[in-house]
Order: structure tokens, then sequence, then C-alpha cells
């Protein structure tokens, strides 16, 4: 039981029933995401457009009122020494437009008036109350202004549109009152048929006009003329900034606060709507998206248990199979007759069989080419070639009487044979092979009776750096045998040693006569014929191979050279 519960089968049927169910929850819930959304987002819009037709309604009165003070105006300009002439005009106009203004008047500079409707007719005296109106208009003189709402004397609640009379002196200001208890009727005429309440408030939170009932979406003070939704004063959500404001009320309700500002009047319009209609729509449409999840669950379980057994028969295949590989059957097919992945990993597995049979093949062959190659090395060393021009290049020094030549070139060729006779396989520092250099271009300069001097430009750091025994004198000796015409002429060899892009490069540079760049591949190149590894040099070829085989296709050597410009040898190692 245990077995079968961590086994691959019961996990896929718990993957597949997890993908399928999350797949359907997921979907599920930003799909109802996506309804509540566009839901909210079309009743937002939609109360929106009724604060928008509300400016609208605004902005149409105040041009509205502003003819009539233009109207005003102009009459009291014709006739500024008898304003008394203009009493019955201003009537007229009064009586034309009194289902918007409760009173037209003229303020003469001692704050008295000459006013059109029936009370401020004869009740015309100064009050202190109209300085504030007056001293609007004198430092707005271009431009009809709009008072604070305030409790006016003859007008009730109400606010106050005014107009400089330009050249008038002592100044004259032209006034009407609007009717604020139409503009609340127009208000609740909108919002009568809604879950919502509207109302028009100034910049400090006050009510202007609206808010005639609460419809228990808000508390109003109408002594104050204040209003609090929830726990949240019209001050405090003046300071949210403008838009829509999600809040509840005291009894919890859940309401939505839109703030529009208007800007002839420089009020802000207010609505306060109810969300439970909102919620009640996605309540409905929620219970459809939970019985949407019921569905997936039942489909997710039929999904798993399908797809379980059709995977399960040739997966119990494939493991029978690779468990007699497992113990050491490299013969096995795996093959299945099936046009799906389980049929192309069988073939996969089959090729893979067939490239570890190859690969254990080739790495035996790689094992006998580097033993050959190290064999090789020792052949070179002590091949008596060399040992047959050092012993007649002691003997030629000893016939000319230069005795002080013949200590040293014993001393070399002693370091060379006791270098060369170690294991080859076994890592040297670069400095024990600069050492070796040196020794080899020692027996070569008096051989050859010519100076082949050694310039080398290596940080003291990288002569520790571990490298093949006998790299650096095949290719030393490649430049006196193919740059300097196999010590026909002298010249200078140098060795650096850098590192870059993350590789560890050591470089032998001459200053022979080059070669074409098919001349330096072939250097490269393995000869086939068996008795030519044997030759009496270590081919480049052999150095080539050796670090490819230690360290990689994307190392070994480069050769850079051109006719009559030298030729510099680049052995690359991983950094």
């Amino acid at each position: 039981m245990r077995r079968w519960l961590g086994g691959l089968t019961w996990k896929l049927f718990i993957i597949c029933f997890a993908f399928v169910l999350s797949s359907v929850t997921i979907i599920s819930e930003l799909s109802y995401r996506f309804v509540e959304q566009e839901i909210r987002d079309n009743d937002g819009y939609y109360i929106n457009q009724l604060l928008s037709k509300v400016d609208q309604y605004l902005t149409l009165n105040f041009s509205s009122l502003q003819t009539i003070l233009f109207s005003v105006e102009s009459m009291v300009k014709s006739d500024l020494s008898e304003l008394d002439r203009v009493r019955n005009p201003l009537r007229s106009i009064f009586e034309m437009n009194y289902e918007n203004v409760t009173n037209i008047y003229i303020i003469r500079s001692d704050l008295s008036i000459i006013g059109a409707s029936p009370i401020t007719r004869t009740l015309d005296d100064p009050i202190p109350e109209r300085q504030d109106v007056v001293d609007l208009a004198l430092n707005n003189k271009l431009q009809s202004v709009v008072s604070k709402p305030y409790k006016s004397t003859f007008s009730g609640w109400t606010v106050t549109m005014a107009r400089y009379v330009a050249g008038s002196n002592p100044p004259i200001v032209v006034a009407l009152d609007i009717d604020l208890h139409r503009i609340e009727d127009s208000l609740l005429r909108i919002t009568q048929s809604e879950s919502m309440n509207l109302a028009l408030i100034d910049d400090k939170g006050m009510i202007v006009a609206g808010f005639q009932e609460s419809k228990g979406l808000l508390e109003v003070n109408a002594e104050q003329r204040t209003f609090k939704v929830g726990s949240k004063t019209a001050a405090e959500l003046l300071g949210t900034g403008r838009g829509a404001i999600p809040i509840e009320t005291a009894t919890g309700r859940p309401v939505t606060v839109m703030i529009k500002p208007t800007p002839k009047f420089n009020w802000l319009i207010v609505s306060i709507s109810d969300d439970s209609r909102i919620l009640a729509s996605l309540s409905k449409i929620e219970a459809y998206f939970i019985g949407l999840i019921g569905i997936g669950l039942v489909l997710s379980i039929v999904v798993a248990a399908v797809v379980t057994r059709y995977i399960r028969k040739p997966l119990m295949y494939l493991t029978k199979k690779m468990n007699t590989i497992k113990q050491g059957r490299l013969d096995v097919q795996v093959s299945l007759k099936r046009n799906d992945e389980f049929g192309d990993l069988s073939h996969t597995f089959d090729l893979m069989i067939r490239q570890i049979v190859e690969l254990i093949r080739n790495l035996d062959e790689g094992k006998e080419l580097q033993r050959k190659l190290e064999i090789q090395i020792l052949q070179a060393q002590i091949n008596p070639h060399f040992l047959y021009n050092t012993l007649g290049s002691i003997s030629n020094v000893v016939r000319l009487g230069q005795l002080d030549k013949v200590d040293p070139v014993i001393r070399s060729l002693i370091a060379i044979l006791e270098y060369g006779v170690s294991d080859a396989s076994e890592k040297v520092t670069l400095h024990e092979e600069i050492d070796n250099v040196k020794d080899y271009l020692q027996i070569q300069n008096i051989r050859y009776n010519k100076e082949f001097k050694l310039s080398q430009h290596i940080h003291n750091e990288l002569l520790e750096y571990p490298v093949f025994r006998m790299l650096l004198q095949p290719i030393v000796e490649n430049s006196i045998f193919h740059g300097y015409q196999g010590g026909r002429i002298e010249g200078r060899l140098y060795i650096n040693a850098f590192r870059e892009n993350e590789r560890f490069i050591v470089e032998v540079k001459d200053d022979g006569v080059g070669m074409t760049e098919a001349e330096s591949q072939r250097l490269l190149l393995r000869e086939d014929d068996e008795r030519k590894v044997s030759r009496k040099r270590i081919g480049l070829h052999n150095i080539h191979d050796r670090i490819r085989l230690n360290y990689g296709e994307s190392y070994g050597l480069t050769i850079l050279s051109e006719p009559g410009k030298g030729t510099v040898v680049r052995a690359e190692f991983p950094g």
C-alpha cells in the first residue's frame, strides 16, 4: 500500500486531479472577479454619468444666471445717475426668472439695495451681510462671482451671484439670490428612483443643496448643514480625494461615495449609492460559479483517472525493460510500437544504449591512444639519434679545444634524460618545463654553433601552473626545425604565459621564416602510419591530442604564422 501511494501512478493521478481542479477553480475565480469588476464599473459609469448630467445642469444654470446679471448690469450702466428708474424693469426681469432666483437687486455703496422681490421693494435698508458679497465683487471686477452659502434675511438659505458694474463711482454691484430649494428638488427627482442620494457641498464640506432624505445611507446635521457617512465626516471624505470611495454606514451597509467638482460654482457634487443591490446580483453569480467548481471537481477526477490509466501500462513496460538493462544486459531492445512520447522515449533509450556501447569502445581506444602518446614521449627523449647528435657535439667541442663548454653540455644532457625518463603522465610546473627548454637550447647552441636566446614574460604566480611533462620542448624544437631552418640561422625564442577569458595560455614565438596556413594546419594532423609514431621528434599533434584528451575539444594548440613573419604556437588550458 505504501509503495502504491508513493508510486508514479498515484502521483500522476494527484497531479492531474490537482491541475484540472485548480485550473477550473482559477478560471472560475478570475471569471467571477471579472464579472464583479464589470458590474461595479458599469454601476460607477452610470453614477458618473448622473453626476455629469448634474454638472451640465449647473453649468446651464450658471450661464442663465450670468445672462440675467449682464442684463441688469447693462440696464444700470445706461442710467447710473437715476437708479430708481430701474425698479420697474428690474421687477420685470425678476418675474420672468422667479423659478430660478429668489431675488434680483442692486447694491449701493452704503449696502442699501433696490430689490425686485415683493419684500425688498419696500425693505431696502442697509444690511451688513451684504458686505461680503460687495467685497467679493470688487475684488473680481472683470467676472461674475458666487458667494459662500449663507442664510439671507430675505431669501433664506441661499447663494448670491454678483457682478461689479463697470465704471460706477461710488461702486455699484448687481446681484441675485439663487433658489437652492429648486436645485434640491431637481436633485431629489434625479435620485428618487435610485438607491442613492445626491447633494452639492462647498470645499469645506457644508451642504449647499441636497440630501433631503438620508435613505439610511448617511447622517445629516440639518442645523450645521453637515453630514457623516459611517465614521467619516464630510471633511474627512474630501481629504481622501476625488473618485469612488467605498465605505460602510453606521449600520454596516456598504456604500460608495463619489465626488465630482463643478467648476462654475466652485462646488462639489457628492453621490452616496447603496451597494446592496450590486451585492445581491453578485451573490447569484457566486452561486453559479460555486456550482461550476463542483462540476470541475468531478471532471478532474475523471480526467485524472483516464490519464493515469493511459500512461500506467507503457510506463510499467519501460520500467521492466530498464530493470533488465540495469542488470548488465545491454543487448535488450526496448522499442514500443506507439506514435507518441512513449514510443519516442523507447526509441531514444535504445539509441542511448547503443551510444553507451560506442562510448565504452571509444574510451578503451582513447586510453590506448593516450598510452601510445606517452610512450612516444619517452622514446623521443631516449632516442639514439638525439644522443648521437649530442655526443657528437661534445666530441667536436673537445676537438676544437673548447673544453669550457663540455661540462654545461653534459649537465644539460643529464638533466634532459632525467626529466624525460620520468612518468610522462605526471604533471609538472611551468617553471620546470622552462628549465628543461633552457637545457635543450644549451645543447642546440653547441650543436649548431648558433645562439638561440630565450626570452620569457611570465608573472611569478603563473610559473607554478601545472602542465604536461614535455609540453614546451617539442614546440621549441619545432621553432628551430621550421622557423630557423633546422639551425642554419639563429634567432630569439619567446615564451609568454597569461590568463585570458578564463583560460590559461602559453605561447612560444619565433622570428623565423614562418609558414603558410596550410603548412601550419598540417602540423596538427595525426598521421596514421604507425611507423611514424616512433619518429625522432615529438610532433605538435602529439601535444595537441594530449591537451584535448584531458581537457576537451575546445582546448589544444593553435598555430599563427605567415611566411617571413615568424610563428606563434599557442597552447590553451582551462584557466
